[in-house]
């Protein structure tokens, strides 16, 4: 008999509480979530629910206040302050809204720049980033200037760059808000394709209802806690997802 995989996330109860007594504020009430490995999970819901509080104590940015965070095996609640910058380095890849590449650096340079804080040696990081930007279709790109490239463009430089470690798990917040739906739609396909083709975990955050269908699942939010998806919420197509797709985690 097979057994299960180890999840990549596991949270079980987890709060956040922003300030005590009357002016507290409740980002989390005891959230559940697995994620699996090989899945892209979306998080969806309103502004102020409570989806990037809950990406940002998965990555390790932001202490929970009470239950459990399980990220590869590591307790993220109870993990010392000087360990965090070497698991995120080890373990995560992130991808902005806003793309953050370093405006000084080519793009080649920028998908660089994990691998160079790694101990990479800089022609062999280099060599590893245009792998990247030609798998991403840049590799004509790798030596132009973040304001030479297109939002797309950019936001494809900022996906190689979340690859470049081959971390576990890649934390992805509105990759597609400042993208138009034909560029945006290309960009989750590309996700979705990284994801699925290296076998690494993605949560992506998002509000657009375009790319809902890249997902292996989706999980609703709202005031602080999982809930089912709205009615009508269009889901995962059975050509995008390799995993089954429920609305919320078991």
């Amino acid at each position: 008999m097979t057994s299960a995989p180890t999840p990549v996330v596991e949270c079980r109860g987890l709060t956040k509480v922003y300030g005590q007594g009357d002016t507290a504020v409740h980002a989390l009430r005891g959230v559940d979530l697995v994620v699996q490995p090989g899945e892209l999970l979306m998080l969806v819901g309103p502004s102020g629910c409570g989806k990037t509080t809950l990406i940002s104590i998965i990555a390790s940015v932001l202490d929970g206040t009470e239950g459990v965070c399980r990220v590869l095996g590591h307790d993220i609640l109870h993990m010392r302050e000087r360990d965090k910058p070497a698991f995120r380095l080890q373990h995560l890849g992130f991808c902005f809204q806003a793309f953050n590449l370093n405006p000084c650096l080519s793009a080649a340079e920028n998908v660089a720049v994990p691998l160079l804080i790694g101990g990479w040696r800089y022609g062999r990081a280099l060599a590893r980033s245009r792998e990247l930007l030609d798998q991403v279709g840049l590799a004509d790109k790798v030596d132009a200037m973040p304001e030479q490239l297109s939002g797309g463009q950019q936001q494809r430089v900022a996906i190689a760059r979340a690859f470049a470690q081959e971390p576990d798990l890649i934390v992805c917040d509105e990759p597609t808000s400042a993208l138009d739906s034909t560029t945006g739609e290309k960009v989750l396909g590309l996700i979705r394709d990284m994801t699925h083709s290296t076998h690494r975990s993605v949560i992506v955050v998002t509000h657009d209802a375009r790319i809902f269908r890249f997902a292996d699942r989706i999980v609703a939010m709202e005031d602080g806690r999982i809930v089912p998806l709205p009615p009508g919420t269009p889901g995962p197509t059975p050509a995008a997802s390799h995993l089954t797709a429920v609305a919320a985690p078991s």
